[in-house]
């Protein structure tokens, strides 16, 4: 079971704050020369694995004057960002320029997960606000999903729903200059899988005019365990006065086409099941890889 500190779960600080537009669509196009370079390149490594941690924490100082830590547990790489300008103290908004600090150094994580030797999967990149509230912004990336997006194996708009963003509310992150506050693990492909189908969740329920009219995601939580991959959504009502198509809407449906979409995406078979449950209604659902595969996926599009 995730801790507090990393459960998908937000609380009513982190609930205020509206999503930002992702940092990645500010260097999606550097990342495209970035490995461009490496392939002209030699295959001598620009960034040993011995020195990694070390030389990423050397460039964000040096070419962005931004003081990060980085951690490579298992074959993840975290890189935690303490910032004193993320989040606006008047109304508990993003703050541009603490973005802009995050579109940096994912910038520089980039170009080196793509120049390096280390046996890395994922790479996960938390942002702090250690000023006032805690409020931590976190991006989880899957490496291939980073050099198949440069590659243009898939649309832009997939990439930004498979890079996963994540807003959590940490207290002890306040002050927390250096990263202390932190629970590093090794991230799993189940863990990342479940984040995904959570994250694409949230963006459907936030964007979609005719389901964010009807419906609210209050809370999310995670947990995997011997593949079976646990996910409890809280979906409150907005209204009871509703048409008869809108009577019709099952936030629950809506969250089994999304896990089959991703399961299909990852071409993922290696878990025992998704066990989903709407703990607003109570219905629930535990769907393995044979019976994901028969959901037909008619998902409404929105812009990212």
């Amino acid at each position: 079971m995730l801790s507090s500190k990393n459960s998908t779960s937000q609380n009513s600080a982190a609930r205020q704050t509206r999503l930002p537009e992702h940092p990645l669509k500010r260097s999606l196009h550097f990342l495209s020369l970035v490995l461009l370079c490496g392939i002209l390149s030699s295959c001598q490594p620009t960034y040993p694995a011995n020195t990694l941690a070390r030389q990423l924490t050397k460039l964000a100082k040096e070419e962005a004057n931004i003081q990060v830590s980085s951690h490579i547990t298992g074959k993840t790489l975290w890189v935690y960002i303490p910032l004193y300008d993320l989040i606006k103290e008047k109304d508990m908004g993003w703050n541009e320029k603490g973005l802009e600090k995050v579109s940096q150094v994912l910038s520089i994580v980039h170009r080196i997960i793509l120049s390096t030797d280390a046996n890395l999967d994922f790479a996960v990149t938390v942002a702090s606000d250690i000023k006032n509230f805690g409020i931590q912004l976190s991006t989880f990336e899957y490496l291939p999903d980073v050099r198949q997006a440069i590659l243009e194996k898939f649309s832009r708009g997939e990439f930004f729903m498979r890079s996963i963003k994540d807003v959590t509310y940490n207290p002890a992150a306040i002050g927390d200059i250096a990263g202390e506050s932190m629970q590093y693990y090794d991230v799993t492909f189940d863990h990342f899988l479940g984040l995904q189908v959570v994250h694409r969740v949230k963006n459907l329920f936030a964007k979609d005019k005719a389901l964010s009219k009807v419906f609210e995601l209050k809370s999310s939580a995670l947990s995997e365990k011997f593949g079976l991959i646990k996910i409890d959504l809280e979906f409150l009502k907005k209204t009871y006065i509703l048409t008869p198509e809108e009577e019709k809407l099952k936030p629950l449906d809506y969250v089994k086409m999304i896990t089959a979409q991703t399961v299909k995406g990852y071409d993922y078979k290696n878990f025992q099941a998704f066990e989903l449950k709407d703990t607003f209604s109570g219905e629930t659902a535990r769907l393995d890889a044979a019976e994901l595969k028969k959901i037909k996926i008619d998902l409404p599009e929105f812009s990212e």
